[in-house]
């Protein structure tokens, strides 16, 4: 069995926080007589946990990238990564996984997509991106330990992450993330300082106020028991609606229809990191960090769901652990375009019917590349095929899926020269081939043993253990 170590990082730029993990990846190739090759992550182990920092802002629309740039460098030193390839240590070149997010209201600032690019160039070989709600949640559930949980009890596990702009939610079962949404609850939607005075006010939370019959305005001096009302109410309808006891809320970032309920709900991330503190009594203890937050979290505490065992820093842990997978090695590459960044994946279920029906699977491709050629670049590749709900694959049946999609992937997306196509199945390397034949003016890509469920965009990396490859998946949102 062939095993090799790679160092991952992970760095999150969040509304109200900033911090940084360093970890260690096992990837090992594991085949023998009686199986197919096989690579998976088999250990992970933290070696750096960096401070966790004030998120630094030029005002209220800006990030200050000098001073991000400054707080990296020195974390970098202070984790033993080296800048210089000279200096001891281990250098950026020689980081081969991770990933920077930026998250919640920190993503919606105006430079917040040059900030992407620049820690492109500086922050070494892997995933530089702003998450989207759904990746955003994932991570936090992965970080706190609600999908493993799940996983272990074969129960519905929510977990909500609350940080200063939005609340990420995931719904887990049986070590899967099954539904996200994302919610307008966070502890620096109302910001405030020491003598109680508001100094800001989240446009996001002006409906709620007014159908709860309350008001806050900038420069008010806003009484405890205000700010208590409110932030119960906050973490009140958070709740509420993780469980759908109601269905529609002022507060929910983008329309959803709720289809699980949990049975267990916990809560990470810097709100959930001071719900086991107590209860602050006086404004000014309220604004210690000049937000509600330390109010918002007893509130969520008063209602009896659970601190999550990992809180502030289960972003992070997401990013730089486990946001990294390996594809398998039956695997098909007729590419030299390696490494691939931000393609956009188009999933087309392959048998919905009782038997397979090529001219069904011909429909759902055509719609699905139809409508996916319209809404991305023209980039190239401009999408990747992602097949799922897979049945056994006859011979007949591989060449036919090969024609199909060759085809529609052709007519759709005139000019383009590589297509990537994601199976669940150790199937790809056969795929790649059937695929080979069809297009033969394309450029195939064809990997397996992909989660993409969880994911609107694909990341794909150079070999990293024979021919297996590493892969993330991610949701890339730059909001106007």
């Amino acid at each position: 069995m062939l095993q090799k170590w790679i160092t991952s990082i992970g760095l999150d730029i969040g509304t109200s926080t900033t911090k940084l993990i360093v970890s260690k990846l096992l990837i090992a190739n594991q085949q023998n007589q009686f199986t197919l090759p096989g690579c998976q992550i088999i250990d992970r182990r933290v070696t750096y946990a960096s401070s966790i920092y004030t998120t630094p802002m030029l005002n209220d629309v800006e990030i200050d990238v000098q001073r991000l740039t400054v707080l990296l460098e020195q974390e970098y030193k202070n984790a033993g990564i080296s800048l210089d390839q000279v200096e001891a240590g281990i250098s950026l070149d020689q980081v081969e996984a991770g990933a920077v997010i930026i998250t919640g209201e920190t993503a919606r600032k105006k430079n917040a997509e040059s900030i992407v690019h620049y820690l492109a160039e500086h922050a070494g070989d892997f995933v530089v991106a702003t998450a989207g709600a759904d990746l955003e949640g994932i991570l936090a559930a992965k970080g706190s330990g609600a999908i493993e949980r799940s996983a272990e009890t074969n129960a519905v596990i929510a977990n909500i992450d609350v940080g200063g702009g939005t609340a990420n939610i995931a719904l887990c079962q049986n070590g899967k993330v099954i539904e996200t949404f994302t919610l307008h609850v966070g502890g620096r939607l109302i910001r405030l300082n020491s003598e109680g005075f508001v100094t800001y006010v989240s446009s996001h939370l002006t409906e709620f106020l007014k159908n709860n019959s309350l008001t806050l305005r900038e420069g008010e001096k806003a009484t405890f028991e205000k700010l208590s009302s409110i932030c119960q109410l906050l973490a009140e309808e958070t709740v509420n609606y993780v469980n759908a006891l109601n269905q529609n809320s002022s507060l929910i970032v983008s329309p959803h229809t709720r289809s699980s309920i949990p049975e267990m709900i916990m809560v990470s991330g810097g709100v959930g990191a001071m719900m086991e503190k107590q209860k602050p009594k006086t404004v000014k203890e309220v604004a210690i960090h000049g937000d509600v937050g330390p109010l918002l979290a007893y509130h969520f505490q008063s209602i009896q769901v659970s601190q999550a065992a990992e809180t502030t820093r289960a972003t992070v842990i997401g990013a730089g652990m486990q946001n990294t997978e390996v594809s398998g090695s039956t695997v098909y590459i007729g590419s030299k375009r390696l490494p691939l960044k931000n393609i956009p994946i188009v999933e087309i279920p392959v048998q919905q019917e009782e038997k397979w029906n090529p001219l069904m699977f011909q429909e759902r491709a055509r719609a699905a590349c139809m409508q996916a050629s319209t809404i991305f670049r023209a980039e190239d590749p401009p999408a990747a095929i992602a097949l799922s709900h897979f049945p056994y694959c006859s011979y007949k049946m591989l060449q036919e899926l090969a024609k199909v999609i060759s085809a529609e992937f052709i007519a759709c997306f005139k000019g383009a020269k590589c297509l990537v196509v994601l199976c669940e199945q150790d199937i790809a390397k056969a795929l790649g081939q059937a695929l080979a034949k069809q297009g033969k003016e394309l450029e195939i890509i064809c990997l397996d043993q992909i989660d993409f469920t969880h994911g609107d965009y694909i990341d794909l990396g150079l070999p990293v253990a024979g021919e297996a490859i590493s892969v993330s998946v991610k949701t890339l949102a730059f909001s106007s």
